[in-house]
């Protein structure tokens, strides 16, 4: 429906006018999109999926809020805002704007873009940018020590100095690093319900990764929940020929690391992230394999959702459960014996806004042994 006929129906909304569609709204709100019904459910129930098909057919009937916009359009406006990152943080961050965000939009503790000087890290490693023509002038020597790194927005503008230390990582252990034009990944469109949106951003972007990975150099991405994306909800875009397979960073690690078992009596415990626990149930057991090639102790620790997943954690209406979430599952897990690293970065800011501590990522502390 065009914005008149939305518009009138909002009216009738708010004047009462009974439609069952509202409480499936409501009820769909309370879902943290993670995707563990999806992975653990024997018939795989997938309720983001539907979620998401659900949102998009009620609002072609009712207007969106504003909320819904900010979320979908941060991975395609964070490139050119990060041109003036101090402005945008001291916006971001004064009083006022945090109550107008909070009271007027429903969304709380936005992230500020980090002020890291990634420059330096790629001149000091020798980052190219990945392009078919760089990509097929290596030799099959080089390709086997290259890997593609593909951003996301998370990482690279908000976690600056992670996305460094995975560079810095691969550096040490003689590998070019190529770096993937950044290309909005979608997938806060798909959890709105801008499945339409979504769909022509996977055809894009899947088809210049195509392109890198036909040139016989692997693709890692970062963060667990934006990398699975591209075996996952890419694959069942309309028009969408295949998507190639972007490792996750210990499934790259398990090959790249040599086996250099001295063991320190260090060990580590991994809170991982529940979609990729659930969605990628080898991924556990192979972080653990990645840190005994280097003699470290790494215990997974049993943890559901942390009560962020995503963009879940930033709206307003939901940071009761959220809270409650991160009680019933994190919060136990933080003091106990051994450092605890976090491998999503939801995880990571959930931890930092709950509990006002700062977790690493295994791959930092890989970097530091």
């Amino acid at each position: 429906k065009g914005l008149p006929a939305r518009l009138r129906n909002n009216r009738a909304r708010s004047q009462g006018q009974e439609d069952f569609s509202h409480e499936v709204y409501d009820a769909m709100a309370g879902c943290l999109a993670c995707k563990s019904c999806a992975g653990q459910c024997p018939i795989k129930v997938n309720v983001p999926d539907f979620r998401s098909r659900f949102l998009e057919l009620y609002h072609g009937r009712y207007q969106r809020p504003l909320r819904d916009y900010l979320i979908g359009s941060l991975e395609f406006s964070i490139p050119y805002l990060a041109h003036a990152p101090g402005l945008y943080n001291a916006v971001m961050g004064s009083k006022w704007v945090t109550r107008l965000l909070a009271d007027k939009i429903g969304m709380v503790d936005s992230p500020l873009i980090s002020r890291f000087n990634f420059q330096a890290t790629l001149t000091r490693c020798r980052v190219g940018v990945a392009s078919v023509p760089a990509l097929r002038e290596l030799t099959p020597a080089q390709r086997e020590r290259s890997i593609v790194l593909v951003q996301d927005a998370f990482t690279r503008y908000f976690e600056t100095p992670l996305l460094s230390a995975f560079i810095d990582l691969a550096h040490r252990l003689g590998h070019r690093v190529f770096l993937a034009p950044y290309s909005a990944n979608g997938k806060p469109l798909h959890v709105q319900g801008f499945l339409g949106a979504f769909a022509k951003a996977a055809i894009r972007n899947a088809n210049q990764l195509k392109a890198l990975a036909d040139c016989g150099v692997p693709l890692v991405g970062l963060d667990p929940a934006m990398t699975l994306v591209y075996r996952q909800e890419y694959q069942k875009v309309p028009g969408l020929e295949g998507c190639p397979k972007v490792l996750l960073p210990q499934e790259w690690l398990l090959d790249a690391l040599p086996d250099n078992p001295r063991p320190d009596g260090q060990t580590f415990r991994l809170l991982a992230h529940c979609t990729e626990k659930t969605n990628a149930p080898a991924s556990t057991g192979q972080w653990q394999a990645v840190f005994a090639k280097l003699g470290l102790k790494l215990v997974s620790e049993a943890t559901g959702c942390c009560g962020m997943s995503g963009t879940y954690g930033h709206e307003a209406r939901n940071q009761e459960t959220s809270r409650t979430i991160f009680e019933q599952s994190w919060a136990g897990k933080l003091d106990k014996p051994g450092e605890a690293l976090a491998t999503g970065y939801s995880c990571r800011s959930q931890v930092k806004r709950q509990a006002d501590k700062q977790l690493r990522h295994p791959l930092e502390a890989l970097l530091e042994h």
